[in-house]
């Protein structure tokens, strides 16, 4: 007869005797029992043989586990195989069987209780953070001698037979692993928090594994570099305290002392799991054991099974004292990663006609992390979605040991790129170090703007100004060639001047002022444009006359007057080339220019046109120097900043 039992043990015991974040070694510390999240820091492939012995009347070896691990981006899987990873109980029942006048054979009862294997499975939402659930699958057959009466030549007879249940099991857990920073992590796990079975007779539900539910909960805290403390608490009342030691002598061995409590085992320190390990980057090798204070070495009875029972396979109060040697092979198909993203900040917008500015400038900055004890090299490279088919590589950048630093990204805007629509776009950005391929990637959302949009700096228009300048010389060509007669017969000296004047009147007449299309962005024209749509505002207006002067081979400079109580505007001026002296060739005013030197340090005549005058040559001339003599000199705009000179070249 089976009688009714209520037990619960410690599920968080190990046999590697190493648990935690610890990073320095290979060991894989993915265990299912006390880490159900399987964060470990394999890059690739990780496998781990563990074969040990038990000390019990005699000892026997067997192999524990064979484990094989891959991690593949953020995710990581976990297969277990686990042949011994059992326990056997044998009872001696009461009643026996006379098998002839002088022997009789007792009738005995057999537990058996395996783990067969697990499956692992978690995602690293960051390099605080993972998350993971296990799988693990059991077996456990109820093996009970029993009495059968046989008829035979009219006789009544006694004979032993096998009443033998199997029940297959599951045991679903999850958990998730958080770093808090350098020195604190914590974990949270359940225990059987699904178990799905066969159907049992009721005579066997008491005999069963046990599946109260539980959590684990665990913290570690390192002391220092490569020593940890550790603490991992079931709600049942079991725990287990461990200290690692990582890096003494060459940096390549370990110790570990781990001691636990079970509420169902005596005495309160029921034992201790010591560990030695080598490792390196390759490889880990450990001994491991786990000795009891109590002596395991007596016999049971029934009722003290039937007192106790079983919960936790390879940790219950029948366990005998281990010795394990445990084996980690890493292997990294891939080249082990040097360098890692912190984060990436985007600081520019892209205006895909400002081009220059993004060689000369980074649109966004990087913060780049040297995992390694070596100074390295990195390239950064980006990719701009729509705009670049290639990556487009920045400067190289040196990272001292375990440093960090600002790496900044540039962005070159293809000739060819005609996109006339503002949208959200996204930017990949690389890190390289030893191969083409990457260490680490990141994408971020970028503001890339139409060709026509502008940053409404000033200085900026001169890439509006220059985008046309082949259609402004075979605009103003054939202008000027219409009035060769009357430009041979003037000076040479005043050539920019009349050439300038009569460009203007010509364009002057085919164009009405109109205000941006866009009312929330500043949006300009190129020449081409402003011409076929035969309209535009100030901006629009001085990059056309600017870019036709320049055409032709004629210097140019822009008035921005700021903004300020007033709505910023801006106008033309170009270089007559005539000096002081021969001012008077072109006015008797000495308000209707403004003397500026060249780069030779050489005085030269610029005057200034007002470009939304759409009247006429000297009226855009007389109220373009009439408010940049208000605004720039009488009232010292130019000497305050609010007036700015910004040359096109």
């Amino acid at each position: 007869m089976f009688y009714s039992i209520t037990i619960t043990a410690q599920s968080s015991f190990g046999l590697s005797g190493y648990w935690g974040t610890v990073q320095k070694q290979t060991l894989l510390l993915n265990s299912m029992e006390n880490n159900i999240s399987n964060y470990s820091y394999i890059k690739d492939w990780g496998i781990s043989i563990t074969y040990g012995g038990e000390f019990s009347n005699s000892v026997a070896s067997n192999l524990y586990s064979l484990k094989l691990s891959k991690t593949i981006g953020n995710n990581t899987i976990t297969a277990r195989y686990t042949p011994a990873y059992q326990k056997e109980f044998t009872f001696s029942n009461s009643t026996s069987i006379l098998l002839d006048s002088t022997t009789n054979q007792s009738l005995n009862s057999s537990f058996t209780y395996k783990e067969l294997f697990g499956l692992g499975y978690s995602y690293k939402f960051s390099n605080d953070f993972s998350a993971g659930l296990t799988l693990r699958f059991f077996n456990q057959e109820f093996n009970q001698e029993i009495l059968n009466s046989v008829i035979k030549d009219s006789s009544v007879y006694l004979d032993g037979a096998n009443d033998i249940e199997k029940i297959n099991s599951t045991k679903f857990d999850i958990g998730a692993n958080y770093l808090l920073n350098d020195n604190v992590s914590f974990s949270l796990s359940s225990i059987n928090l699904f178990t799905f079975e066969d159907n049992s007779p009721p005579d066997i539900e008491a005999y069963k594994l046990r599946n109260d539910k539980a959590a684990l909960i665990g913290i570690t805290y390192s002391l220092i570099v490569n020593f940890d403390l550790n603490l991992l608490y079931e709600t049942t009342n079991s725990f287990q305290v461990s200290s690692n030691f990582q890096g003494i002598l060459f940096n390549e061995l370990g110790l570990s002392i781990s001691a636990f409590h079970d509420k169902y085992e005596s005495p309160f320190i029921a034992g201790i799991v010591p560990s030695i390990s080598y490792f390196n980057k390759i490889f880990g090798v450990t001994i491991s054991g786990v000795k009891y204070f109590s002596n395991r070495n007596t016999k049971s009875s029934f009722l003290d099974f039937e007192e106790n029972g079983i919960h936790n396979i390879i940790n219950n109060r029948y366990s005998f004292d281990k010795a394990v040697l445990t084996f980690s092979l890493v292997l990294n198909t891939k080249p082990e990663r040097e360098v890692e993203f912190l984060g990436v900040n985007v600081v520019q917008s892209i205006y895909p006609t400002l081009s220059e500015n993004y060689i000369n400038k980074p649109f966004a900055i990087g913060k780049i992390v040297n995992l390694t004890d070596k100074t390295i090299t990195v390239r950064p490279a980006c990719r701009i979605e729509k705009i670049n088919k290639e990556k487009i590589q920045s400067p190289l950048v040196k990272i001292g040991p375990k440093d960090t630093a600002d790496v900044p990204f540039y962005a070159l805007i293809p000739d060819d790129y005609t996109g006339n629509k503002t949208e959200i776009s996204y930017a990949d950005f690389f890190v390289s170090t030893v191969n083409e391929n990457p260490d680490d990637q990141i994408q971020k959302p970028a503001l890339v703007n139409g060709i026509n949009s502008w940053d409404g700096k000033v200085i900026n228009l001169k890439y509006f100004i220059n985008k046309d300048l082949n259609y402004s010389m075979s605009y103003c060509k054939k202008v000027l060639s219409n009035h060769k007669e009357e430009l041979d017969t003037i000076a040479y000296k005043l050539s920019n001047f009349y050439k300038a004047k009569i460009i203007f009147n010509e364009w002057v007449k085919k164009i009405v002022y109109s205000s941006d299309p866009r009312a929330s962005e500043d949006y300009v024209q190129f020449p081409k444009e402003t011409i076929e749509l035969k309209g535009g505002d100030c901006d629009d207006l001085s990059v056309l006359y600017s870019s036709f002067l320049e055409s032709i081979g004629i210097q140019t400079a822009l008035i921005d007057y700021k903004p300020g109580s007033e709505i910023g505007h801006v106008n033309v001026m170009f270089n007559t080339e005539l000096s002081p002296g021969q001012a008077s060739l072109i006015t008797k005013n000495d308000n209707k220019y403004f003397i500026r030197k060249n780069e030779k340090g050489i005085d030269q005549v610029w005057i200034i046109i007002e470009t939304t005058s759409l009247t006429d040559f000297n009226t855009a001339w007389d109220m373009g120097m009439e408010k940049f003599n208000t605004d720039a000199l009488n009232n010292l705009g130019l000497a305050k900043g609010k007036v700015q000179i910004v040359d096109v070249y």
